[in-house]
């Protein structure tokens, strides 16, 4: 597991590269925003295509779903700022560390879990329900 978690923070470096971004720097404008602002945008498409079908239950589910995920984005966002790039990223892994030891499992695990899998299960989610809204 180690290994796939350090080819996947490589890959992070690599994305970040081109923007003269650090290791850091990237994991936190990927994990931090980009991941919920993902969830918030498919959230959106759900709540528009709920709109064009104009049937009220479809349409109450996806305006609450939407709000779900932008009070979650909000939540991380308190939760992390105000601070540097730096200071986010130290919070970030002492949060991830703490989940670590009540799970008693690695840092690496809860990562993977937090940032990969629960990513992974989520967009999976949100994809067969806009599939299964059209």
């Amino acid at each position: 597991m180690d290994k796939v978690f350090q080819f996947l923070c490589g890959c992070l470096a690599q994305i970040g590269h081109p923007f003269g971004w650090n290791y850091e720097k990237a994991s936190v404008y990927i994990c931090i925003h980009l991941w919920p602002l993902l969830c918030v945008v498919m959230a959106l498409v759900m709540l528009v295509i709920a709109v064009s079908t104009t049937n009220p239950l479809c349409i109450a589910a996806c305006i609450i779903y939407f709000l779900f995920n932008v009070f979650g984005y909000w939540a991380v966002i308190k939760h992390y700022y105000p601070g540097t790039i730096n200071e986010i990223f130290t919070h970030c892994y002492s949060d991830l560390m703490t989940i670590a030891k009540e799970w008693n499992t690695s840092y690496a695990i809860v990562n993977l879990v937090v940032y990969v899998l629960a990513f992974i299960l989520i967009m999976a989610f949100d994809v067969c329900l806009i599939l299964l809204m059209l």
